[in-house]
């Protein structure tokens, strides 16, 4: 079987993002190529087969009043609504 051929890109990343796919590839014996290919696979597939509202972006930036709004809610969550009941049943 031969190797299809292939390309190469460069882009730059995050430090925080290369030291992840160094100990992601790193525990699993992966070549970070593979990975990176995988990965992009997967990310073009989604773009391609979900509708685009379905896509969260990695980082969501927001403003400082959002963030302090984030931050109360999240110390202060409310009930659920029954539609979340019914979406999350005790087991």
């Amino acid at each position: 079987m031969s190797t299809p051929p292939t390309t190469q890109i460069s882009a730059h990343i995050s430090e925080s993002t290369s030291s992840e796919l160094d100990q992601y590839v790193d525990a699993r014996g992966l070549k970070k190529g593979y990975v990176i290919e995988q990965a992009l696979r997967h990310h073009l597939r989604a773009l391609r087969d979900l509708p685009s509202d379905a896509i969260v972006p990695p980082r969501l930036v927001v403003s400082a009043e959002t963030a302090a709004r984030l931050a109360d809610r999240m110390k202060t969550p409310r009930k659920p609504t029954a539609a979340m009941r019914a979406l999350f049943p005790k087991k």
